[in-house]
């Protein structure tokens, strides 16, 4: 039972993240980028771990969701370069200014660092949240908020809120569904927030003067 509902989020996922990338594809937009790069690897993670609870253990779909998992840490800091961006075009006040939008571009970078060495591990436990994927989501909890009272977009905070309580539930207890539908509910929530606010502040490609 729990390897065909996990096989459902992958699909869901997968339709998520092809929808992105026709967003993406459409705008070149940075911020739907940012997100769309750790996206990516839900679908693969997702899809191995349905094979394995499908099939018992499969070391060839332990490693495909060990890959997915690296790429996912690698990736999810840089999702900051996009929420710096979201918040200076909606006009927070301390992302309009240069050191401030500057900051939060440089903290993702060193975080990015800062858990390399793990991500260079061998296995990594699908279960184990670095504290690196804390951070950004709080972050974007924070976001999800200042949104809600500035622009009246509650879906990020809507999103946010329930996928990370999700990814507090111990999988010892629950199993492993809550925190795929927890990563899933997140990184929906993220990208459906940065195609929005492109949307919404369309990025002018300058052309050639002839």
């Amino acid at each position: 039972m729990y390897s065909l509902l996990v096989l459902l989020l992958a699909g869901a996922s997968l339709a998520l993240a092809l929808w992105a990338f026709l967003q993406w594809q459409r705008s070149r937009s940075a911020m739907i980028l940012f997100v769309l790069l750790p996206l990516a690897a839900l679908p693969i993670e997702l899809l191995a771990a349905g094979f394995r609870l499908w099939s018992g253990e499969d070391e060839s779909a332990r490693g495909l969701g060990t890959l997915a998992l690296k790429w996912a840490h690698i990736t999810l800091p840089l999702s900051l370069f996009a929420l710096a961006t979201l918040c200076r075009r909606v006009g927070f006040a301390w992302a309009k200014i240069d050191w401030g939008h500057g900051a939060l571009c440089i903290l993702a970078v060193l975080m990015l660092i800062y858990q390399l060495p793990d991500v260079l591990k061998f296995d990594i436990q699908p279960a184990a949240i670095p504290v690196v994927t804390w951070l950004v989501f709080a972050m974007y909890l924070a976001c999800g908020a200042g949104l809600w009272l500035r622009q009246r977009w509650l879906w990020l905070l809507a999103g946010m809120l329930p996928g990370v309580l999700l990814l507090l539930v111990p999988s010892d207890v629950a199993g492993p569904l809550p925190l795929y539908l927890g990563k899933l509910l997140t990184l929906a929530a993220m990208t459906v927030t940065m195609v929005h606010f492109t949307r919404l502040f369309p990025v002018v490609h300058s052309t050639p003067s002839e």
